[in-house]
């Protein structure tokens, strides 16, 4: 137990819990815009699949952060896919979702197949990039805690630190601006916001957009940075995950991403106690953020429930 208490306040630890939340965080900012504004969106897991595909196969060729933007456009473009099925042909969210996953399982596998000539398990053949570490060693020079910083600071992927920087992006977005006010009024009640004249299928779209968008720089952060190269079904359930993140933050920036945090330390810990504890399978370890995410949609099917019994209680 000591050994475990050591390694869990260690700086090592910290810098692989910001390394496994840093994806998930993303995903889970994604999945709380399409919410916020009414359109549930299941297809982050494929979304950040594709991402990380097209990152690795645009990185042999071009800057890693070309790569980066190509995972960003590829999830964009899914999003954008989805809204035309969605809002233009009327098809269900939830189908479409789960019909973007299964493109992903299948098609990553024949495009990985086709850029390695025949491999279909990893992109080992392919001389991908990586997303360069922050290098703040320059902290080591403050006297007293200078060390200690530059082991918790420094070394993290540069998307790291954006993903920090776009929370508050997100929640500035959404309770100070207008549009964000849009958003959330489509999402809470769209017949009211269209008869103010906000056209709430443009807001939707733009708002599975900018979720595919943030979920693919979740993909391009996991293959161009926490493995580099690419795995077949190497998102491994992140993008369920984060839609669980997003119900157990309470629909909230901040709130999601304690969430996330919470299922990256999880994730964190399935990597070092089967190395502590070899009798402790890490896959039990790794079923906690699923088994979490139930929890999640369980406390949201109940919180749902009240406001329903309440709106109808206040009617009366």
């Amino acid at each position: 137990m000591i050994e475990l208490l050591l390694t869990v306040f260690s700086a090592a630890f910290f810098v692989t819990v910001v390394r496994t939340t840093t994806p998930l965080l993303f995903a889970t900012l994604g999945g709380l815009i399409s919410d916020l504004s009414g359109a549930l969106n299941v297809a982050l897991e494929g979304m950040m699949l594709i991402a990380a595909l097209t990152a690795v196969i645009v990185s042999v060729y071009a800057p890693w952060y070309v790569a980066v933007l190509a995972g960003v456009g590829a999830g964009a473009l899914l999003g954008a896919l989805m809204a035309l099925f969605h809002l233009r042909f009327k098809a269900d969210i939830i189908l479409v979702g789960f019909a973007v996953n299964i493109l992903a399982t299948g098609g990553t596998v024949f495009a990985l197949a086709q850029a390695t000539g025949g491999d279909k398990g990893t992109s080992i053949n392919l001389v991908s990039k990586a997303v360069p570490a922050v290098d703040l060693s320059f902290l080591s020079a403050i006297p007293a805690i200078g060390p200690t910083l530059t082991s918790l600071l420094s070394g993290h992927s540069i998307l790291s630190w954006l993903a920090v920087f776009t929370v508050f992006a997100v929640w500035f977005f959404l309770y100070r601006t207008p549009h964000g006010l849009w958003l959330r009024g489509v999402g809470e009640y769209p017949a009211a916001t269209e008869a103010a004249g906000i056209p709430v299928d443009k807001v939707r779209t733009w708002s599975l957009i900018a979720s595919g968008a943030l979920a693919g720089i979740g993909g391009a952060q996991l293959a161009m940075f926490n493995y580099i190269g690419f795995t077949r079904d190497m998102t491994s359930g992140r993008g369920f995950i984060a839609l669980g993140a997003v119900l157990l933050g309470a629909r909230h920036p901040i709130g999601a991403m304690l969430a996330a945090l919470l299922f990256g330390i999880f994730e964190a810990l399935a990597i070092v106690i089967p190395n502590l504890f070899s009798w402790i399978p890490g896959e039990l370890i790794q079923t906690i953020p699923f088994a979490m995410t139930f929890l999640a949609l369980i406390l949201f099917s109940y919180r749902a429930q009240r406001a329903r019994q309440l709106r109808t209680l206040s009617k009366v």
